[in-house]
């Protein structure tokens, strides 16, 4: 499992923290976007979930603590957890593992959410337990394909009336080929935006747009939108992120690396107005390596050197490290709750 688990106790690792990424990171790191589930999640004879080189069955929080530690040493770290969004999975204990789990100190729990439930019940959920935000996923829209699902299919606007009266988070993972560059996702994501003001609206992945010409011309029109963020997890493209600084708020930027996947080997690649992921051992998203002529690093600190790169050369300045890296997300943690408490 050499592809697993690549942080800055590797010997390889460690001299690229030390040489390119700690004197530039700030004291304090909040990953907006980790997923977190147990044994227990995976219903008996399911498989695990499928990384490079290795199947995990579990990822469970205190794991993702020690983890954040061997990732970052020196720093003060925090999260926001969420289980494995499948279908496959046990719904309810993916959230009440998360729930339970969670100190909203340094561990920040977001629920699940499925489009057919009752409102009332997430109200309750979100209410009484501390939960500051929800993830709805493809996975659980019954009756379309992957590409005709739409995103009111996966949050509609009978839910989202319940997260805009607490005035909670969305973590959104657009669906559909063209992702952020679809007309489609455009238009709606829109409409949430406008029907639903007091609700936060995170664009996962830059709305999944991992390479440049996805996010060209597109991010533009989310701009005003006050209530729209994006996060950067798994994102390894330096001209994409750079493309983000010249043309969204600084305000609304997000870190997050989509631990655990990102603790693996690898790196996204742009080919040809298409991307894709290299990594050393075979995975159904990637091509690997099958000769060995490549030494990887994680998708993390691939992502930590296209921010520092594309920060660069947008010539932004150790006050964007600190918002981006802590206190933009850690603002919307802060307003969930206190709207919750209400």
């Amino acid at each position: 499992m050499a592809n697993w688990k690549k942080t800055a106790l590797d010997e390889d690792n460690g001299v690229i923290y030390e040489q390119e990424l700690n004197s530039w990171l700030p004291k304090r790191i909040l990953d907006f976007h980790v997923h977190v589930f147990h044994e227990q999640t995976i219903p008996a004879g399911g498989e695990g979930f499928a990384l490079p080189g290795v199947s995990l069955r579990s990822y469970t929080i205190p794991e993702l603590r020690s983890d954040l530690e061997a990732v970052y040493p020196g720093k003060e770290t925090a999260a926001v957890v969420f289980g494995f969004p499948d279908a496959a999975y046990d719904f309810e204990e993916n959230n009440r593992y998360v729930a339970e789990n969670s100190d909203c100190g340094r561990v920040f729990p977001f629920r699940l959410v499925r489009p057919d439930e009752d409102p009332e019940a997430l109200d309750r959920d979100l209410r009484n337990g501390n939960f500051l935000g929800v993830k709805p996923y493809l996975c659980y829209v019954q009756g379309k394909g992957p590409e005709e699902i739409e995103i009111l299919d996966m949050i509609p606007h009978r839910l989202m009336e319940v997260i805009d009266g607490l005035g909670s988070n969305v973590m959104l993972h657009v669906p559909r080929g063209a992702r952020l560059a679809d007309p489609v996702n455009q238009a709606q994501i829109k409409e949430l935006a406008l029907t639903h003001k007091n609700a936060r609206i995170i664009l996962a992945h830059i709305g999944r747009a991992y390479y440049l010409k996805n996010i060209t011309g597109w991010i533009e029109p989310l701009q005003d939108f006050e209530n729209l963020y994006v996060d950067t997890a798994m994102l390894n493209n330096w001209e994409v992120i750079e493309y983000l600084l010249g043309h969204f708020d600084h305000s609304r930027i997000i870190y997050g690396t989509d631990m655990p996947i990102s603790l693996c080997g690898g790196k996204s690649v742009e080919i040809n107005d298409q991307y894709t992921y290299v990594t050393s051992e075979p995975w159904p998203l990637s091509i690997s390596d099958d000769h060995g002529k490549l030494v990887f690093t994680s998708f993390l600190y691939e992502e930590l050197r296209a921010v520092k790169k594309a920060g660069e050369r947008a010539g932004v300045d150790g006050d964007f490290h600190d918002k981006f890296f802590w206190n933009n997300g850690m603002n919307l943690l802060e307003k969930a709750q206190s709207r919750r408490e209400q």
